[in-house]
């Protein structure tokens, strides 16, 4: 009597890794442009053999953008190997703009998308042009009142309709989003203003919208109640303002809901 064969199991393992997103069509796998779901699919496929393997990250980044922690689950059906092995492989095969800060084993019912609760976001604007950071800053050229944009960030907490921040192809579908905070922090010591936006998820170029358009309250070309319009109604105003991709990184994403507010707390008091 044959023995019958190995009957295949899928394992799944929670990554977390930084990439510099400059040159890449952003997240999301694409035929004919180079991408960092892409690449991981590429090296992942070489490091296990396995052509079902699959990369699924908590959400896309818009070409150009930049990631501190991006958290994303990859499934195979290949033998088990250490994630501390797995973590070291990809660093070796991977290019230098994308690094494997971690991989840990996690229950085959974890998803990075699905699971996720929040999602934070750091836009990073330069008060002075800058020989070092170029790839990594906007710099708009205009003095911004920081007190100002601070103002106007409190209009965007809450829920509301984005359909105003939103790419057309977004319009398609619903454009509410649940923005948990948004903050602005003047760093004089390195001629540095960041903002940190924190939601429950984010249409296509919303993000670099809601920049570009504290960015305009901060030169004196808008105000708080502009904002409240663009929430209120469909206005193409934001899309013109929309800020370089450069200065555009996401933080990290949350699972927990106690850590969530614990973040939020936190970041509302630097």
């Amino acid at each position: 009597m044959q023995n019958s064969p190995p009957v295949s199991t899928r394992q799944r393992y929670r990554l977390t890794l930084e990439y510099a997103g400059t040159g890449y069509s952003g997240w999301q796998k694409q035929t004919d442009a180079r991408t960092i779901q892409g690449t991981l699919l590429t090296v992942g496929a070489e490091i296990f053999g396995d052509r079902e393997l699959d990369i699924q990250g908590h959400g896309r980044t818009d070409a150009g953008v930049h990631a501190l922690n991006y958290t994303a689950h990859l499934e195979t059906t290949a033998n088990h190997i250490a994630p501390t092995e797995i973590c070291d492989r990809f660093n070796d095969l991977l290019p230098s703009s994308i690094v494997m800060l971690a991989v840990v084993s996690c229950s085959p019912r974890f998803h990075a998308r699905h699971n996720c609760v929040g999602r934070s976001y750091i836009y990073q604007i330069s008060r002075r042009k800058t020989a070092f950071h170029k790839k990594y800053v906007w710099w708009p050229k205009d003095h911004l009142d920081s007190g100002a944009m601070t103002e106007a960030a409190k209009v965007f907490t809450g829920m509301h309709d984005f359909a105003s921040f939103a790419e057309k192809q977004e319009l398609k579908k619903s454009t509410k989003v649940l923005v948990n905070g948004v903050f602005v922090y003047d760093d004089e010591d390195q001629d540095m203003v960041r903002l940190r936006i924190v939601g429950s998820h984010f249409l296509w170029k919303m993000v670099r919208r809601m920049a570009g358009v504290l960015v305009e309250v901060g030169r004196g070309n808008l105000t708080p109640a502009d904002i409240t319009d663009f929430l209120q109604g469909l206005s193409e105003i934001p899309c013109r303002f929309t800020a370089p991709p450069s200065g555009l990184f996401f933080e990290r994403a949350f699972y927990d809901h106690e850590e969530f507010s614990t973040f939020l707390a936190n970041a509302a008091e630097e």
